[in-house]
């Protein structure tokens, strides 16, 4: 199954109320955040129709890299997916992971300019030791890519 089909299914499945998003509130106009539009009859419509709207720019801005340039993780089959997971379906993760992709937070995360690997921008323990920098008029690189341009 492809990545696109997933997708379609997981934004699908919010809206016909198949599954709850893993932690999601809405913001209605002149209401404030709804959590799930339950509390009012009027409020489910507006709560799903920014559910989907969100879902979908979530979608549309999703991060992919096709391995990792990050040390101690297992490349996965189909490549690394970022996005704020919080909008999709619970587990939907665990979904995409035996579907052979490897899962991670988009604002974790970045990938390489030159060889669009994925590598970390927050540390994620004590000793850890970023795989990746910031080159002035290069951009974004991984170790390996910004040793081979001499940085």
């Amino acid at each position: 199954m492809t990545l696109e089909r997933l997708l379609k299914a997981a934004k699908h499945s919010h809206i016909s109320g198949h599954h709850d998003p893993h932690c999601y509130h809405a913001w209605v106009q002149g209401k404030g955040y709804v959590n799930d539009g339950n509390a009012c009859l009027f409020d489910r419509a507006d709560y799903l129709r920014q559910l989907d709207r969100d879902v979908q720019s979530e979608i549309d801005n999703l991060g992919f890299a096709p391995a990792y340039a990050e040390p101690g993780y297992n490349q996965p089959k189909n490549g690394v997916v970022f996005a704020n997971w919080n909008r999709f379906p619970q587990d939907f993760d665990t979904l995409l992971e035996w579907a052979g992709y490897a899962v991670e937070w988009s604002d974790e995360w970045t990938t390489c300019d030159e060889c669009q690997r994925a590598f970390r921008t927050v540390g994620d323990s004590y000793g850890w030791k970023p795989a990746g920098r910031f080159i002035e008029g290069t951009g974004e690189l991984c170790i390996d890519c910004a040793e081979a341009v001499g940085f």
